[in-house]
């Protein structure tokens, strides 16, 4: 017997359903199978379950809310205020929820979305296999993914160039020379890192100067890992000439640890990260990146639910030059 206010979740449990299944009943806007249909409004009935009135709202109101999934804290919460202001004139509210890098995770964000009726589902840099995700968006055509390849449809995505990214950041770093370089990356590759990665060593290889690289992996590319790796390896660290990080973060990391060092940046080394994001500026010195333009994907996104179309548009990386290189 169930004791607690009932959801919409124990209604797809009891009737052996999905919670999307049960979201079509509820708000009567899908094709449901009859006899489900009764069994379904049974348990709604005889339980006394409520919908819950936000997200019936949400089904009203289709064309203001979608609801975007991301596996980590790479992303500044910065970056979803007013997504959408320059497509609908409204502030966009969407709804946040962070997975830990599980495609169990991410199903049951995707499910809970679905059954508030968001008229979008974004998956940012998708822990989810290809098969997994070609599935996905083939059972949901409103399911929108930020930097993975498609086979199923081009409309679901928007992607950026990361390889190039990964060449550019290598370009900066050996712009004034040098030996010895350090490269930090992600213990846990997904698609993204791996093309940056690629395009990082594949440019100091083919350096015309004699050049010795060292990669150093961190579990957690944030502040704290970068800056013990840092700390562990001292003496790599005081020989490098440049060095070329994950993210904005891992590099934020390692300016603090090299400046705990003594050291002097850029006159003694250089650093490098990606991203952009406002910690870059918070930096001292402020930090050299490269631009990583999710709102600007995540806005393209939001034009193909509301237009329903597909508009060229490319997503290059950009140095943004600053003082610590």
């Amino acid at each position: 017997m169930i004791t607690e206010p009932v959801t919409i979740k124990d209604i797809a449990k009891l009737a052996n359903v999905s919670i999307a299944t049960v979201s079509r009943v509820i708000n009567e806007n899908g094709k449901v199978k009859g006899s489900t249909k009764t069994k379904i409004q049974h348990l709604i009935d005889s339980l006394n379950f409520k919908p819950n009135a936000f997200a019936r709202d949400l089904v009203k109101n289709r064309s203001s809310s979608i609801g975007i999934i991301y596996p980590h804290f790479s992303f500044d919460c910065h970056e979803f205020n007013g997504l959408s202001q320059a497509n609908t004139g409204t502030p966009l509210p969407p709804y946040l929820a962070q997975t830990a890098h599980t495609e169990d995770e991410e199903k049951a964000r995707i499910e809970e979305l679905d059954a508030l009726g968001c008229p979008g589902i974004v998956l940012c840099h998708s822990r989810c296999s290809a098969q997994t995700l070609n599935r996905w968006v083939k059972k949901l055509p409103y399911l929108y993914c930020i930097d993975r390849q498609l086979t199923s449809s081009s409309f679901q995505s928007v992607n950026f160039d990361h390889l190039n990214a990964g060449v550019l950041q290598a370009r900066e770093a050996l712009k004034n020379g040098g030996r010895f370089g350090i490269v930090v990356y992600s213990a846990t590759f997904n698609h993204a890192s791996a093309q940056r990665f690629s395009g990082i060593i594949g440019t100091l290889s083919n350096y015309k100067e004699p050049l010795e690289v060292e990669t150093l992996s961190v579990t957690k590319c944030d502040i704290e890992s970068a800056f013990d790796l840092v700390k562990k390896n001292a003496d790599l660290f005081k020989r490098a000439d440049f060095i070329i990080t994950e993210n904005d973060f891992a590099a934020y990391g390692v300016i603090n640890a090299l400046k705990a060092m003594g050291l002097r940046i850029p006159h003694e080394t250089t650093v490098i990260g990606f991203g952009n994001h406002m910690i870059s500026t918070l930096s001292y010195p402020k930090l050299t990146t490269v631009q990583y333009p999710f709102n600007q994907m995540l806005n393209e996104i939001v034009y193909r639910i509301e237009k329903g179309e597909i508009r060229t548009r490319n997503f290059r990386p950009t140095l943004v030059k600053r003082q610590s290189s």
